[in-house]
Order: C-alpha cells, then structure tokens, then sequence
C-alpha cells in the first residue's frame, strides 16, 4: 500500500507564503533532510515593535476589529498579528473581553 501525503507542498507554500525561500529536500546515506536557507531573510527588530503599536492604535480606533481585519490594514500576516497580540497579552497591554467571536479588546493603560 502507498502512504503519501502532501507534506512537502505544504512546507513549500508556507515559506513562499512567508517570504521565505524554499527549503532544498535531500536524500542521502544518513537519510532525508531539509535544508532551510535564511541568509537572505533577516527580521529587523522593530518590525515587531512597529506592528504592535500598529496593533494597538488599531484597536483603539475599533475595539470590536478582528484579527483579519488588523491583518489587511496593517499588511502582514494572520500569523503575525496573533503572535503580536499574544506579545501584547503577555505584556499586560491589552486584553480580550469575552470569546473569541463576539468578544471585543481592551488596551490596557494607553
């Protein structure tokens, strides 16, 4: 029987999707491996800095705005704006009142 799956697809979009480049897939005696190249992809430290108060000024404009909407207006990822806020949480900045659908943000001491 044939197990396949689309692991490898997967990985190659993700890094397209991220700006990356693509890994190399090797096989050799020891076995299969990736090699993943970031000596381009250098991620400047107050990108983050940057996105947050984006984040923040955001959601003081629109308390009710989602994480979809954070990502079209402020141009980066989902992903980003989850890790973000996940940031902010930690930091006591902002908090989430209610669940996540129909639940609303509160920034905290800004």
């Amino acid at each position: 029987m044939k197990h396949g799956g689309r692991g490898i697809q997967k990985i190659n979009s993700e890094c397209k999707r991220a700006g990356l480049p693509v890994p190399e897939f090797k096989y050799d005696f020891s076995g299969f491996y990736l090699e993943f190249k970031l000596s381009n992809y250098i991620v400047p430290e107050e990108t983050s800095v940057k996105t947050s108060v984006k984040i923040v000024e955001a959601i003081k404009s629109n308390d009710w705005i989602t994480i979809p909407e954070l990502a079209e207006i402020i141009g980066v990822t989902t992903r980003s704006i989850e890790r973000n806020i996940q940031n902010l949480q930690q930091e006591g900045k902002l908090i989430r009142v209610g669940p996540d659908k129909g639940g609303h943000w509160k920034v905290i001491g800004g």
